[in-house]
């Protein structure tokens, strides 16, 4: 089993999930993660710290079979519905497709 953490854009409904515990990231460089792919969306400044504060707060860690997680969107932010998620991984549970795996364990950080 391999632990991830998946963020959220709130902006375009993108996710990207990072390889992982919640823990071995500090805030700082998570914001660092987030800034480029929301520069995308021409914010200003005000509004572009309370979405990368958005993004992080609700980061969902999940932990999932090991042969999974090449599955994720780790390379890059992706639209929600262009990628494979395990059910639930997402607090409002939108836009996953069917898991292959059934079992995943999700906790919050």
């Amino acid at each position: 089993m391999e632990s991830a953490m998946v963020l959220s854009c709130p902006v375009c409904n993108a996710v990207h999930a990072l390889e992982g515990r919640r823990s071995e990231y500090s805030k700082q460089d998570l914001y660092a993660r987030v800034k480029p792919h929301l520069g995308r969306h021409d914010l200003n400044e005000p509004k572009m710290a309370i979405r990368k504060y958005e993004i992080i707060s609700n980061a969902t860690e999940i932990v999932i079979p090991s042969e999974t997680t090449q599955q994720l969107p780790i390379e890059e932010w992706t639209k929600r519905d262009d990628t494979w998620l395990p059910d639930g991984a997402l607090s409002s549970g939108e836009g996953s497709l069917p898991a292959p795996e059934p079992s995943v364990e999700i906790s919050s950080r």
